[in-house]
């Protein structure tokens, strides 16, 4: 903690500014008390950390629970400074007595009121959703700001992402979609956007990075994102994932890779249509690459019509067998894995892949490449990614992302 209260209920904030020997002498004047739960906290002031308070042993204060690190409270001082540069009044640790909540910083800005957690730790994901909903129940937008040490980058384009991380992805004011990041030690504002999920634990994304001397407010509130997937990039990926699932399928038992076998699919020889990016992909933790195979193979190329909610309905049951998995993302209300599903038929339909029927029907078009040699497979597949670019950009009128 950096904010406690004095006997007299003075506020006190440890930004640094003071010396040692001034606090300490502050310190034997005074005795000290947390503004959440009005107990006796104790003024640290040593050579290692930062000046801080702490709740004393045995604390039942839910504030005691988090021990702060030299890095996270580095950052929150850094972001909280970089806010008063930048001509706004942020509060450090306010303490919000209607939701008993108290943020790293509160700040007024454009007629919001925001609450910015700094996290460096996982918490859980209940604590998590609940801290978010009180927060929006009380009409604070709540933005949750990842560590910049734990961005595990992959290369270029790809991410490492747990459950947790996932947790943090929020939609700004004008429809993007980023996980917010910082690091203290570099100074820097890392968003993470433009995520579509290729497995469970790793995702195609883009990095926006800049300096604390490059970054407006914006950066924070409502970044400046150019939305586009490398289609190349991502078939390379999908084919990657393929192959993988066709040298290991022997390794161990999977639900999913016998399912394709007992369906005279290898992994290496599905087709194209099936891994493709769609905007609502992350509400899905199951890869795309396996949801999209069960829905094509469940009804898309076995059933002569059908329709969205039969669709629909072959998901559900698939995620009632665990056969897929849904992810919570509780900062991006409007969305669902339903709206994922409703995407990739829209795609396909794009792509002629499926074709309308009328009166809400759907089906597929003729079939083609059934029984592709692996050097035909590959030529085809060159040929539709070649091809999806067009398609997408015409026949997409909502312009979900753009393609290169």
């Amino acid at each position: 903690m950096l904010a406690a209260s004095t006997e007299k209920g003075d506020r006190i904030i440890l930004l640094g500014s003071h010396s040692k020997q001034a606090l300490k002498q502050y310190r034997e004047r005074h005795i000290f008390y947390c503004p959440e739960c009005k107990e006796e906290v104790i003024m640290k002031i040593g050579n290692k950390r930062i000046p801080h308070f702490s709740h004393k042993k045995g604390s039942e204060c839910p504030e005691s629970y988090e021990s702060e690190t030299e890095y996270h409270i580095k950052g929150k001082l850094l972001l909280y400074q970089w806010l008063k540069t930048k001509g706004l009044n942020p509060i450090l640790e306010p303490f919000f007595p209607e939701i008993s909540q108290r943020p790293d910083i509160g700040v007024h800005y454009k007629g919001v009121n925001y609450a910015l957690e700094y996290q460096c730790s996982v918490i859980s994901e209940e604590v998590f959703k609940k801290r978010s909903e009180a927060y929006l129940q009380s009409g604070i937008i709540p933005i949750w700001i990842l560590a910049g040490k734990n961005i595990k980058r992959i290369g270029q384009t790809k991410i490492a992402l747990s459950g947790f991380q996932y947790l943090f992805l929020r939609q700004t004011a004008s429809g993007n979609w980023v996980i917010p990041s910082f690091c203290p030690v570099t100074k820097s504002f890392i968003n993470v956007h433009q995520i579509q999920p290729l497995t469970v634990r790793n995702a195609y994304a883009h990095y926006d990075v800049k300096t604390f001397f490059h970054a407006d407010v914006n950066v924070l509130f409502d970044p400046y994102l150019e939305n586009y997937i490398n289609i190349r990039e991502w078939k390379n990926e999908i084919r990657k994932i393929k192959n993988f699932l066709a040298q290991n399928s022997g390794a161990y038992k999977d639900n999913f890779l016998q399912y394709l076998y007992s369906s005279s699919l290898a992994p290496a020889f599905l087709p194209p249509e099936i891994g493709l990016p769609v905007r609502h992909s992350p509400f899905i933790e199951t890869a795309p690459l396996q949801w999209q195979s069960y829905l094509y193979l469940d009804v898309i190329s076995r059933e002569g019509l059908f329709s969205l909610t039969r669709i629909i309905a072959a998901f559900r049951r698939r995620v009632k067998n665990n056969d897929i998995k849904i992810r919570s993302i509780p900062l991006i209300p409007i969305g669902s894995e339903d709206l994922a599903i409703k995407e990739y038929l829209d795609l396909l339909i794009n792509l002629n892949i499926v074709k309308k029927a009328g009166d809400g029907l759907f089906k597929r078009t003729a079939l083609h490449g059934e029984r592709d040699n692996y050097s035909s497979l590959l030529q085809r597949e060159d040929d539709f990614y070649r091809g999806i670019t067009k398609s997408i950009l015409q026949g997409n009128k909502k312009d979900l992302f753009n393609i290169k």
